[in-house]
């Protein structure tokens, strides 16, 4: 194949994957994924190695490595017709992160032969279980999070099962708005199977395999080149997590995580040996997130430019404990493992690599969704008979501070590592929950001191308009916080509280969930992030700067980067001119 019709077919697949996000998004009924971009897309081969994806959810696009393949063969690739339509968010089952994030998995047949396989994946705001908004961390089991969908046929030949649909559906607190969202992650199917098709009838099947084929070993040429460019040797670290905040009976202790790294020429293996056996609540990690958070890490340290298929992942082995939080086993439950759990064990990794691979490591991050979540009936009856919605849940992600870098002050305000949503817009909480956004801001000091500044976290305040609802606050770092790098000082806390009059209820991280009522004032604030190098070594450029800003408080340069008192009064002098 000449290189001019390889590189037309390798960039359709991935110009295809981003359509198929796109057209997910302007249909889907979720907030979430509408406005935040929770929802990805991805293009598989015939063998479903994955070989196309968008811009979207790391932690969504490594499992689906796994879960994709886990679906076609629970199916059984030899009963697939055209127009059918896998769904499936099973953990155990369809090999799944976790159960708000469900898949669809579509064959692309030419000629009656399978070429290729699309796939789409959204977060649902509900999914039924123990608590509206489906995100609680304190369950007792997998059942706790909310209905199990084993890989089923939901469409056949481009016609829904009917029967299938309903009980799903009905099984959510929001029936028509799951609706919308399952014939959104249908269209983005339908989209990536015209184009794929549409490449087939121009260029011809072996074109199509062979580009897919030469696409995924060039990925893997890189990765090997860029892997053999860290130092060998073995490099160990190890950390832990912090359990959930249940009633009486369940465990108080932290759970360890550990790894060993070993680099030898161009592979690379992880062991997670010595981290602690899966514990109770939905802290834990199914094997396919650690999975995705060690390939999200050996991508991150190595070439950005490297185009992003399975290929990338063949120089990378990985083992884990058998029932252990970082590959656990059933029934237990996972919700928050794919979003708390998964990005500390990347700061993990961080760590045992920041001596290999010093300039491409960052200060400990935010490490969360650290998602609000508000579930309950609309009083506002002129909004209920606008959108038909009676009951209203909304999962809101927040953003923290991302690490420091070598060169580079952290970002402020961000989701990182796996997770890639964005905030809610606050015009779309206000016009379609009973919520009024008081603040919306970035928080002073909660970014590491050092050489380079760790990012700030941003706060949200929330006045309930609902008569009664539920809040669900899912997050971490609310005890360890996110350290720095080769000296950087540490990010802030989580922080969470609910204000009802003249008294204040603490949130834990990790908890169950509340119940708010009108007028209620509630504050999330996710973590910090680390620093990066001496606080003593910021240029004093920068320290007025931040000053100016308002990223840091006059308090912080005695504090934490070591001013004097007359220097610093001298810097605040300034910075007051200014």
């Amino acid at each position: 194949m000449d290189i001019v019709t390889y590189e037309i077919l390798r960039n359709g697949l991935y110009a295809t994957a981003r359509e198929m996000k796109l057209a997910m998004m302007r249909t889907a009924g979720s907030p979430i994924v509408h406005s935040g971009g929770d929802a990805s897309a991805a293009v598989f081969d015939a063998e479903m190695q994955l070989v196309a994806q968008g811009n979207d959810i790391p932690t969504m696009l490594g499992s689906a490595v796994i879960s994709t393949k886990v679906s076609v063969e629970a199916i059984g690739r030899e009963n697939l017709r055209p127009g059918d339509v896998i769904i499936s968010n099973d953990v155990y089952l369809g090999g799944g992160n976790h159960q708000p994030d469900v898949q669809f998995t579509r064959p692309v047949f030419a000629d009656g032969e399978i070429v290729a396989f699309v796939m789409t994946r959204g977060h649902w705001t509900d999914i039924g279980g123990q608590a509206p908004g489906s995100y609680t961390a304190m369950t007792w089991d997998v059942f706790a999070e909310g209905i199990r969908i084993p890989p089923i046929l939901l469409y056949r030949e481009d016609k829904v099962v009917a029967d299938v649909l309903h009980l799903i559906v009905q099984n959510t607190r929001d029936p028509s708005v799951r609706l919308l969202d399952i014939q959104a992650q249908y269209a983005g199917c339908f989209v990536g199977d015209r184009r794929v098709a549409a490449m087939v009838r121009k260029y011809g099947k072996d074109a199509l395999r062979d580009a897919m084929a030469r696409a995924l070993d060039h990925s893997e040429r890189l990765m090997r080149e860029a892997i053999r460019a860290i130092p060998d040797g073995v490099y160990e670290a190890e950390d832990e997590i912090e359990p959930v905040r249940g009633p009486a009976g369940w465990p108080t202790a932290p759970i360890p995580i550990r790894v060993k790294v070993t680099k030898q020429g161009d592979g690379i293996h992880f062991d997670y040996a010595g981290s602690g056996p899966q514990t109770r609540g939905g802290i834990n990690c199914p094997f396919s997130v650690t999975c995705n958070s060690t390939w999200f890490t050996v991508k991150a340290i190595t070439d950005v430019a490297i185009p992003i298929n399975q290929g990338c992942y063949r120089p990378v082995s990985i083992s884990a404990p058998d029932a252990s939080v970082v590959n656990c086993a059933f029934p237990v439950s996972v919700v928050a493992g794919n979003t708390e759990t998964s990005p500390r064990i990347i700061d993990l990794l961080l760590k045992a690599l920041a001596p290999a691979v010093p300039k491409r490591v960052v200060g400990q991050s935010n490490c969360g969704a650290f998602s609000g979540i508000f579930g309950g009936m609309d009083p506002d009856e002129a909004r209920v008979r606008r959108t038909g919605r009676r009951f209203v849940g909304m999962i809101d992600p927040h953003a923290g501070g991302m690490g420091a870098r070598a060169t580079k002050d952290g970002v402020n305000g961000v989701r990182v590592y796996v997770g890639n949503a964005g905030s809610t817009a606050v015009e779309t909480i206000e016009q379609t929950a009973p919520l009024l956004v008081q603040e919306w801001s970035l928080v002073p000091d909660t970014g590491g001191a050092g050489e380079w500044r760790g990012g700030l976290a941003s706060r949200r305040v929330y006045r309930v308009r609902y008569e009664e609802a539920t809040f669900t606050a899912c997050g971490e770092r609310g005890i360890h916080p996110p350290l720095g790098q080769f000296g950087g000082g540490a990010g802030g806390l989580f922080q969470c509280e609910i204000r009802r009059g003249d008294s204040v209820t603490r949130v834990p991280a990790k908890a169950g969930h509340e119940i708010v009522q009108r007028d209620d004032v509630v504050l999330l604030q996710p973590a910090g992030s680390g620093g990066y190098g001496p606080p003593a070594r910021r240029d004093r450029a920068r320290l007025l700067d931040d000053l100016r800003d308002g990223y840091i408080t006059p308090e912080a340069l005695e504090r934490d980067y070591g001013l004097t008192a007359t220097d610093a009064a001298a810097l605040r002098a300034e910075a007051a001119d200014a």
